[in-house]
């Protein structure tokens, strides 16, 4: 209706995932690499999650046209299905002929035969779940057994999971464990930045035919306010304010456009998407509203729903500058089971902590250090002062310590615990994020979705995210770090917990500082000088177990410190290029051991 009005020749802001608009944010091409590297290098799962409207189905798309000649695709949009249905959809996609009365047995066993000619004549095969988060605990084993129709020499089948956030919940379950463990490479999507949006707008509108902007940067400006940076939500948006500026006999989109837009839309007053500390905190009410308005009114009422989890919001302090907001809506509260209960606390101030894991002795309720395996208690120190912390029993589920009000696990306090334990004070700034902060400090800042297992090997204390049944979310530090137990820091109070009472509400989100080379972070190469080469000296002397104060260190680049860093590469299975780079440094920097560290190696 508006397109003639302002010279376009396609609708622009349409909701259909077609690539052709696509706009490769560097959220989105982080995800796509992934995508690529799992479906062309990786043998297991890949997993590629990320809040409603992200733009996971039109990546999908992006993906099989970027995908060789030679790979066969079967892309599965609809996975509430029975595990005969599934196959018999991958059947139906890849143009395999067979029977109504199959089996499962029948299924399998002609699916083996025909991967097996398709391995003969050159040809790869790739299954794509979308809306992966509705498949049942039956499909998803089924799912896994299709991983196990393989050569000897690789898989026959590469399947690709993309879901919600709480597909990474599901997968987190015992039942599925082995499921989780075949996944070898994942993404969690992140929603636009105010200048990603700003630039998605102006893409699209090119796309579309436009040969001028058309919407003002304050207008774009409340988009973003109003849609937190969710493409779909942009999209809505947008494509009503130009219907709006075509009712009007407008031709430029300003403030007052985009406001009754949303207002039209939502039917009700603009929910704005206020970012504290850069958390979109109406983001679960808007999308609730899109969802029911689209026919997914049932989706409120479910059980699913107290496992929606806002995952897009993590680290805003680090990822975004700081904007005041209001309190957030409520959504709906699911009762949970009480986790095992906290065992110890000590109090100390955030910027004077020591990562010293803990329990309460039963004869005399004395601090007492924790050994690294986490089982038996060493004997008490004899020597006490006046600074010693007090310890207090506090036999108290998580759950209920961070619904207390008793301890503080908002993101500033989390991140004054970090900065201090590198001996670095932190104070919120606006427009200036956590990690602009540590880097100049020289610290490299790693936001990633991972496990204990990658505390274990980054070695460094790590802001995690931990969620409540009502979607709330509580930062604290892990300062300590054994097989079954870790200790967390609220502001200065420290906790010890079981692994697995942690996991009821971490998704596995973390945020870590580390020590690179240099800042910004320097790829160093054969023939280079500087003190990078003699931080990267320091870090392999540290390794082979040499005494820096009896090592002269070079700090040129040379063949035989070329040949350290290959062995190195290959022990630790990296990318073997004789080059350090980002992840090479950040191994180097978590094996080495020096503080602040989560395990005494």
């Amino acid at each position: 209706m508006y397109q003639a009005h302002f010279g376009l020749t396609a609708a622009p802001f349409s909701i259909t995932p077609d690539p052709q608009y696509l706009y490769l944010s560097e959220p989105h091409r982080e995800a796509l690499a992934h995508l690529l590297y799992g479906v062309n290098e990786s043998p297991g799962f890949v997993l590629l999650t990320g809040e409603v409207g992200t733009g996971k189905t039109t990546l999908c798309r992006c993906l099989i046209e970027q995908l060789p000649k030679h790979v066969d695709i079967a892309l599965l949009l609809n996975p509430r299905v029975s595990p005969l249905e599934l196959l018999a959809a991958i059947f139906d996609e890849l143009r395999i002929h067979y029977d109504v009365a199959f089996t499962l047995k029948d299924f399998i066993d002609t699916l083996n035969a025909y991967l097996l000619t398709a391995h003969t004549v050159g040809r790869r095969t790739v299954v794509i779940l979308d809306e992966a988060q509705n498949l049942s605990t039956e499909v998803l084993e089924q799912v896994r057994l299709l991983t196990n129709l393989e050569t000897t020499q690789q898989k026959l089948l590469q399947i690709v999971l993309v879901g919600q956030p709480e597909l990474q919940k599901i997968l987190k379950r015992d039942n599925l464990r082995q499921l989780s463990q075949r996944i070898t490479a994942r993404y969690h999507l992140l929603p636009l930045s105010l200048r990603d949006t700003q630039a998605y707008i102006n893409h699209r509108l090119a796309v579309g035919g436009a040969r001028e902007p058309l919407f003002t940067k304050g207008a774009m400006r409340r988009v973003f306010r109003e849609s937190g940076g969710i493409p779909r939500l942009i999209n809505i948006i947008c494509d009503r304010a130009l219907l709006g500026g075509y009712v009007n006999n407008r031709t430029v989109i300003d403030v007052g456009i985009v406001r009754k837009a949303v207002q039209e839309v939502m039917g009700t007053l603009p929910l704005r998407f206020w970012a504290k500390d850069g958390f979109y905190a109406g983001l679960t009410s808007l999308l609730l509203t899109v969802m029911v308005a689209s026919g997914g009114a049932w989706w409120l009422f479910s059980p699913q729903a107290a496992a929606f989890r806002p995952e897009i919001t993590l680290f805003p302090a680090a990822l975004s500058p700081n904007t005041p907001t209001p309190e957030p809506l409520p959504v709906i509260i699911q009762q949970e089971e009480p986790n095992p209960p906290a065992t110890i606390v000590e109090e100390a101030p955030p910027t004077t902590v020591v990562a010293t894991e803990s329990v309460v002795d039963a004869e005399s309720s004395d601090f007492v250090p924790l050994p690294p395996d986490g089982n038996t208690p060493a004997e008490p120190d004899p020597v006490t002062t006046d600074e010693t912390p007090a310890v207090a029993p506090a036999p108290m589920p998580l759950k209920q310590l961070i619904a207390s009000g008793q301890v503080d696990s908002n993101t500033d306090t989390a991140f004054a615990t970090l900065f201090g334990l590198w001996g670095e004070s932190y104070q919120p700034r606006n427009n200036v994020t956590a990690c602009e902060r540590a880097a100049e400090v020289g610290l490299a800042c790693l936001y990633k979705t991972g496990s204990w297992n990658d505390l274990r090997l980054y070695n460094r204390p790590a802001v995690i995210e931990l969620v409540t049944g009502a979607g709330e979310q509580h930062h604290v530090v892990v300062l300590q770090l054994t097989e079954e137990q870790a200790v967390l820091d609220f502001g200065g109070k420290r906790y010890h917990f079981e692994l697995k009472a942690i996991n009821e509400h971490w998704l596995g989100q973390l945020l870590l500082f580390w020590q690179p080379a240099a800042m910004p972070i320097p790829k160093l190469r054969p023939g280079m000088r500087g003190d990078a080469v003699l931080w990267l000296r320091r870090r392999l002397a540290v390794l082979n177990g040499q005494n820096l104060d009896e090592v002269v260190l070079s700090n040129r680049f040379d063949n035989e410190l070329r040949n350290q860093v290959l062995a190195f590469q290959q022990k630790h299975r990296l990318q073997i290029d004789g080059v350090v780079g980002e992840e090479t440094q950040l191994m180097l920097d978590g094996l080495a051991g020096q503080p602040p560290v989560l395990i005494q190696r």
